[in-house]
């Protein structure tokens, strides 16, 4: 996924000009942990030390638990330091395994990477996702078809394996975004478009278009 923010009723902010790696926690459709960092290795670093040693999920992340996902992360950096790439990238696969084994405790990970650039865009494609009130997560992209492979890659996340997704629904937004805000009922999903103000700085609905639920 790009550039989930948080955010409440203001404008969406203009891009800056650095990278961002966010990590999103989620338990029983709540989000209890939202931070971005520097770099791919240090989200990690930071999704199992939460995981694994904080008191934000301690009543679900046993002591067995825990010892699972430490030897899932260990098993993970051992084969990547002995093959050809690196841990981190557009597909950060240690954290898509620990969030497949979280899955299971009702423990749902969400990560992203915005590569934000010094101009930005005229244009974005945004994807709200209301929790509850007052817990909106808010994804912006410059183009659709990456917010159109966003919610693909967002909807694989609850199959226990990729091909799960009905074709009619691979290239259709509206579809995709009705499945995933079935999977996280009572939560809603809704799409959006807005373009920058380049006076103000700040990015406005496209009047021109209508939110998409």
């Amino acid at each position: 996924m790009n550039a989930l923010v948080t955010q409440g009723d203001s404008d969406k902010p203009a891009p800056g000009p650095h990278t961002t790696y966010d990590l999103i926690i989620c338990h029983q459709d709540r989000i209890v942990f939202h931070d971005h960092y520097e770099a791919p290795e240090q989200r990690l670093r930071m999704c199992v030390g939460i995981l694994t040693n904080s008191d934000v999920l301690a009543d679900t992340i046993t002591a067995t638990r825990a010892a699972q996902i430490r030897d899932l992360h260990n098993a993970y950096v051992a084969q990547r330091q002995n093959g050809p790439q690196e841990i981190g990238g557009a597909r950060d696969e240690v954290v898509d395994a620990l969030a497949k084994l979280c899955r299971e405790w009702g423990v749902q990970l969400y990560v992203s990477t915005t590569a934000k650039k010094s101009a930005a865009p005229e244009r974005l494609y945004s994807v709200i996702t209301e929790y509850a009130p007052g817990q909106v997560v808010a994804e912006h992209f410059t183009a659709r078809a990456s917010r159109t492979a966003s919610l693909v890659e967002r909807a694989e996340h609850f199959f226990a394996s990729p091909g799960h997704i009905p074709a009619i629904a691979l290239t259709d937004e509206l579809r995709l975004a009705a499945l995933v805000s079935m999977f996280l009922m009572p939560a809603t999903v809704t799409l959006t478009e807005s373009v920058l103000d380049a006076d103000e700085g700040v990015y406005r609905p496209d009047s021109n278009t209508s939110p998409i639920r």
